[in-house]
C-alpha cells in the first residue's frame, strides 16, 4: 500500500484520541463514557498500525498499552449486554 495510506491511518487515529479528549474536556462526555473509551481504543489501534509501518517500535509499546487500557474500559459496557443485543435485567438491592 502507498505510504500516504498509512499517514492517513495515523492521522485518523490521532484525531480520534484528540477528539475524545476534547469532548471530555468540554464536558460533552465523561471519562468513563462508552464513546470516549471506544475513541481511545480505535485511535490507539490505528496509531499502532501507522507506527509499525514506520518502524517506530518504542512508541508502539505505549499505544498497545493505551489500547489495552481502553479495551478494559469497554469491558463493563460489554458485560451489561448479553449476546443478541438484549439487556440483562437489573438487580435491585433490598
Amino acid at each position: 500500500m502507498p505510504n500516504y495510506f498509512y499517514s492517513i491511518v495515523g492521522f485518523v487515529g490521532a484525531s480520534l484520541i484528540l477528539l475524545g479528549f476534547y469532548r471530555t474536556s468540554i464536558g460533552q462526555w465523561k471519562n468513563k463514557a462508552f464513546w470516549y473509551e471506544l475513541d481511545n481504543f480505535m485511535g490507539a489501534g490505528l496509531i499502532v498500525v501507522y507506527q509499525v509501518h514506520t518502524h517506530a517500535y518504542i512508541t508502539v509499546v505505549l499505544n498497545v498499552i493505551w489500547c489495552f487500557v481502553a479495551f478494559r474500559g469497554l469491558v463493563p459496557f460489554a458485560e451489561r449486554y448479553q449476546f443478541g443485543g438484549k439487556k440483562k435485567p437489573i438487580r435491585r438491592r433490598r
